[in-house]
């Protein structure tokens, strides 16, 4: 839980400083920084906007990460059980590494091109009146118009956003079958009543928190943003499905930590008596 507050610290504050906006129109869905809105170097402006995608893909390994460690310490695993310390560290450093692919995967695959620079100037840039030169983004562009005024599918985007799907797919199966694997040895435990009543319930709480903390960036950033990746496929997005994400992806790192305040009741106690104590 620490480590999932601090990923969300880190991410706020990358949001704030890169105050990044989505822009998808058509075939286009695009992260776009914007170089007078920034709070960094001009140099650091294209990496905020890879960051910012960074971000995207690991808040899904980091929860599936936590459920899996969740159910190696409710089932008493031999991993937890004699090789802890090295199992914390394998799942912790995991993430970093799928952070790293997602890195990768703008860089070389969705990476800006001429025709997307064409696309972008002719529509978004050209009705703020920005210049290419005034903005970084980062994102596919699927079907740009060819020389014989037909539009092709472009291989790389289309690889790109495959390859970033099939994570999150893997992502999501890691998170429902040792999401259920963990509602069963909940459930278990509490039938055999080994421990106290306060530690069943806790442990219940802990687990609908981690549910609900796991529902919430499915539904404030993966649904909008992959409506968005896939109406841009289809050649039919519209500026909406990039206005939705620009503002559903800030609300995340506020909304996810509420679960933990309203589930678990320690921390529901601890705030219901500093009101009173206020009063």
């Amino acid at each position: 839980m620490i480590y999932i507050s601090f990923f969300e610290i880190v991410y706020a504050i990358v949001d704030a400083l890169a105050v990044p906006g989505i822009f998808t129109l058509g075939a286009m869905f695009v992260v776009v920084t914007f170089e007078d809105q920034v709070f960094v170097p001009d140099y650091m402006l294209a990496t905020f906007g890879k960051v910012f995608c960074v971000f995207f893909g690991i808040s899904l390994a980091i929860f599936a990460v936590h459920f899996i460690y969740r159910y190696l310490v409710l089932s008493g695993h031999i991993l937890v059980k004699q090789y802890d310390t090295l199992t914390v560290f394998i799942l912790l450093i995991f993430p970093l590494f799928f952070g790293a692919f997602w890195f990768w995967v703008p860089l070389a695959m969705i990476a800006p091109y001429e025709a997307s620079d064409q696309y972008i100037s002719e529509t978004f840039l050209n009705e703020i009146e920005k210049n290419i030169s005034d903005v970084r983004y980062v994102g596919p562009y699927f079907w740009p118009i060819g020389s014989d005024s037909h539009a092709h599918i472009h291989w790389n985007a289309a690889i790109g956003i495959l390859i970033m799907t099939i994570a999150i797919i893997i992502s999501f199966g890691f998170i429902i079958v040792f999401g259920l694997k963990c509602y069963w040895e909940t459930k278990e435990m509490i039938a055999k009543a080994t421990h106290s009543t306060s530690f069943n319930k806790l442990q219940s709480q802990l687990f609908y928190a981690l549910v609900f903390q796991t529902v919430i960036p499915i539904i404030l950033m993966h649904i909008p943003a992959s409506a968005g990746f896939t109406a841009a496929f289809f050649n039919s997005s519209i500026e909406f499905l990039g206005d939705l994400p620009s503002i559903t992806i800030c609300l995340y790192p506020t909304l996810d930590p509420l679960p933990n305040f309203f589930i678990i009741k320690n921390y529901r106690d601890a705030i219901t008596s500093e009101f009173h104590h206020e009063q």
